[in-house]
């Protein structure tokens, strides 16, 4: 559906200084999947997104969608094109004179829908994102997340085949993130419409992406199916967004008896009875200090804290033993 062949982008600053937010970044995105990129602020995300409706164009390389080259496009064509591609914003962008429902007809009138069809459409919208009591209520009256339904009732107006989301949750609390992530999924899966995300919040990427790209300094430096980037992270940068950092209490840690491990579960040995094994196995005693297990795209990782208690040459056999049978495991370091 998307195809990114070697795209960059340039800014030009003061005194004629330049800056590369996008460094050569090569993409393909699957017809109907949800694909996220993912990266730290400035990281290039935004400027990225932006070439694939045409709001920003490439310094170089090209970029294909559903098959059409709209690098250079401008003008009618590259109007054409938008009516493909829905866009949702970080901070929904509404007019405030306007009535919800005026504010979803507002969006037909300027892709030129056809004008006795349009209040249909805007009741059809309300419909699909769950707001048909509130067509004739202004934005004033609704809340965050309310608002952000018209900003993607507005976004799926023209039939769109591609929704790009641009930090779509980020001003929205933990509760109503989650009610539109479901809608977003929701539409994912019934419009078959094709979604990039754009976001620094991990915990969106585990429960919505079925891909992602990280992005630092403006390059793709690793790109992989959700469960993998989690679970197997082979960057430095993909590693420290994605992991676990756990901190316990200080005075936990300093009445543990023994060394504290760090222990990461993968796949189906995050239910296999490890540290059960370890205990009967050898002269050793485990405390569990914090455990978890979530699930990513159905698949489970699990994160134990242990504090090993033993002679040196019994801990030894049971740090191996436990080594062979997970994914990782390290000596536990404190997060300040």
């Amino acid at each position: 559906m998307i195809r990114l062949e070697k795209v960059s982008v340039e800014f030009e600053q003061k005194q004629h200084k330049k800056v590369t937010a996008v460094k050569d970044v090569s993409l393909h995105i699957k017809k109907g999947e949800i694909f996220g990129i993912v990266g730290m602020s400035g990281a290039g995300k935004s400027s990225l997104i932006r070439t694939i409706n045409g709001l920003q164009k490439p310094t170089s390389g090209h970029v294909f969608v559903d098959g059409e080259d709209i690098t250079n496009i401008s003008g009618k064509q590259l109007r054409t094109v938008r009516k493909k591609i829905g866009m949702i914003f970080q901070h929904f962008n509404l007019i405030s004179r306007k009535t919800v429902g005026q504010n979803i007809e507002y969006a037909l009138k300027i892709q030129k829908y056809p004008k006795e069809h349009r209040k249909t459409r805007v009741k059809e919208l309300l419909e699909i994102v769950g707001l048909t009591e509130k067509e004739h209520v202004y934005p004033a009256n609704l809340s965050g997340g309310q608002k952000q339904r018209v900003g993607i009732a507005r976004a799926l107006a023209t039939n769109p085949k591609v929704l790009l989301c641009d930090e779509a949750t980020s001003a929205l609390d933990v509760q109503t993130t989650d009610e539109i992530l479901e809608l977003l999924k929701k539409i994912n899966k019934e419009l078959h419409i094709t979604i990039v995300f754009i976001t620094h919040q991990l915990e969106i990427a585990k429960i919505l992406f079925d891909r992602i790209a990280v992005m630092s300094e403006g390059r793709v430096i690793e790109e992989n199916d959700t469960y993998n980037i989690f679970a197997s992270p082979s960057c430095e940068v993909t590693r420290a967004l994605t992991k676990d950092n756990i901190k316990l209490p200080s005075e936990m840690v300093k009445a543990a008896k023994g060394e504290i491990l760090t222990v990461v579960y993968k796949g189906e040995r995050s239910v296999e009875p490890v540290i059960s094994n370890a205990i009967k196995r050898f002269n050793i005693t485990i405390n569990i200090l914090h455990g978890k297990i979530e699930y990513i795209q159905q698949q489970p990782i699990g994160t134990l804290v242990v504090a090993i208690e033993g002679s040196e040459d019994e801990r030894q056999k049971a740090r191996q033993y436990i080594f062979e049978n997970v994914e990782e495991i390290v000596p536990y370091r404190q997060i300040s």
